[in-house]
């Protein structure tokens, strides 16, 4: 059963994580021989002042998602 995690800073759509999940899965059910059913993917959303990237915080480095 594979579960594919993806963390990222929050500020996705609902719309753009359906397209994600839908295109992870194809993925897993073509090159991986994964059955539909058995894919599961979670979407950690995590605030811009939680999550560094080289070394600061991305809420300093003023971008989005």
């Amino acid at each position: 059963m594979p579960h594919v995690q993806i963390t990222w800073v929050e500020g996705r759509s609902p719309e753009q994580k359906r397209t994600i999940a839908e295109r992870v899965t194809q993925v897993l059910i073509e090159d991986g021989r994964a059955k539909r059913e058995n894919v599961h993917v979670a979407f950690l959303d995590v605030p811009a002042t939680s999550y560094a990237e080289a070394g600061r915080l991305v809420a300093d480095q003023k971008r989005s998602p």
